[in-house]
């Protein structure tokens, strides 16, 4: 789904030729205009130092992505907006991946949420409901080993929670019911 969101923008970019100040767009009910027309293509927002922080792309007056960016030009995030939701990724000043979340449209978390350490190894998996972490959960040593894993229901513990080493042999096992352990 991803894949198919970042070609949709890919296309929209190359398509369209027009780079202008934000401050220079006018909003109306969600639709941006420039010279009283929807419209498609990059708006910006510079700093007083006139380094770009804000990339915004439009096609018909609607925002496909935001991508911001520190003073040194380096990106920060990406945010992509589709129909119900929208996708997340946050950048390390390295510019590799720290995480990538998906979000409804009231930027309730709704998906998958996963971090990366900076070696680029996966740091969590989680998974969310209504903004609630909800079903299988994963942590990660920096070594690229499982932690631990939680299964959850509506934030809370909710069936077995595995704790592993760093070499990955099972460590400790506790079930809980409802937030409660029961079993250990």
């Amino acid at each position: 789904m991803r894949e198919i969101i970042y070609f949709f923008i890919l296309i929209i970019a190359f398509s369209c030729n027009s780079i202008v100040l934000y401050s220079e767009l006018n909003h109306d009910d969600g639709v941006s205009f420039y010279n009283e027309k929807k419209f498609s293509g990059l708006a910006i927002e510079k700093d007083k130092f006139d380094n770009i922080r804000v990339e915004k792309l439009y096609n018909e007056g609607i925002n496909l992505s935001t991508k911001l960016f520190d003073s040194k030009g380096n990106i920060e995030s990406e945010w992509i907006y589709a129909i119900s939701n929208i996708l997340v990724t946050r950048f390390f000043d390295s510019g590799k991946v720290e995480s990538k979340e998906v979000f409804d449209r009231s930027l309730v978390r709704n998906g998958e949420s996963i971090s990366f350490y900076r070696n680029g190894n996966k740091k969590s998996e989680w998974n969310f409901k209504n903004g609630l972490r909800d079903g299988i959960q994963k942590n990660y040593f920096a070594n690229g080993k499982l932690s631990d894993e939680r299964e959850m229901s509506n934030g809370k513990e909710d069936g077995f929670t595995r704790i592993y080493n760093r070499e990955g042999e099972l460590l400790k096992e506790i079930f809980f019911k409802h937030g409660i352990a029961t079993k250990i």
